[in-house]
C-alpha cells in the first residue's frame, strides 16, 4: 500500500512541477490548417497567436522578445528560436505569399509586414456591413419582414 501511496504523490508531483519551455521539440512546420491567402488574414492571425501562444513563442511576433546584440552569448539561441518561428509563420501561408514575405529580417518584422499588408482588409468588410445595418434600419419600415430576409439572403 504505502509504495502505490508514494507513487501515486511522485505522479502527482511531476504533473506540478513547472514544464521547461526552452527545448522546442514541436518543430512542425505547420502551424494552423488555415493558409494564409489575399482575403483570411482574420481568421488566419487568430490561428496563429493561438498557435504561437500554445509553443510559448508569441513573444516573438509582439515585440515582449527582442534580439540581443549580435556579440551577446545569448544571441544564438534567440536567432535559432526567432528563424522557427518565422519558418512556421511562413509555412502558414500560400506559397506565393510566403515568397513575397521570405525576406524579413525577423518574426517580428515578418509579422509587422503581413499585419500592414493584410490586417486592413477587414475595414472595408467591417464598412460594409455597417451600411447594410444603416439600409436595413432605413427600409425596415416599408418592407415586410419576409421580404426583408429575401433582399438580405442577397448578401450572403
Amino acid at each position: 500500500m504505502e509504495g502505490h501511496l508514494k507513487e501515486a504523490i511522485d505522479v502527482g508531483f511531476k504533473f506540478s512541477t513547472p514544464v521547461s519551455y526552452s527545448d522546442d521539440t514541436n518543430t512542425s512546420p505547420k502551424l494552423s490548417s488555415v493558409l494564409l491567402n489575399e482575403f483570411n488574414y482574420l481568421p488566419w492571425s487568430r490561428a496563429i497567436t493561438i498557435a504561437l501562444g500554445g509553443r510559448s513563442k508569441l513573444s516573438f511576433i509582439n515585440g515582449s522578445t527582442v534580439s540581443p546584440e549580435v556579440n551577446d552569448p545569448e544571441y544564438e539561441a534567440w536567432l535559432s528560436k526567432d528563424q522557427l518561428v518565422m519558418s512556421w509563420i511562413l509555412n502558414s501561408m500560400e506559397r506565393n505569399l510566403a515568397e513575397i514575405f521570405s525576406f524579413s529580417e525577423s518574426s517580428s518584422d515578418l509579422w509587422k509586414a503581413i499585419r500592414d499588408m493584410y490586417g486592413n482588409q477587414n475595414n472595408s468588410a467591417v464598412s460594409s456591413i455597417y451600411l447594410y445595418i444603416v439600409l436595413l434600419k432605413q427600409i425596415r419600415n416599408f418592407l415586410p419582414f419576409r421580404k426583408l430576409f429575401l433582399y438580405l439572403s442577397h448578401f450572403l
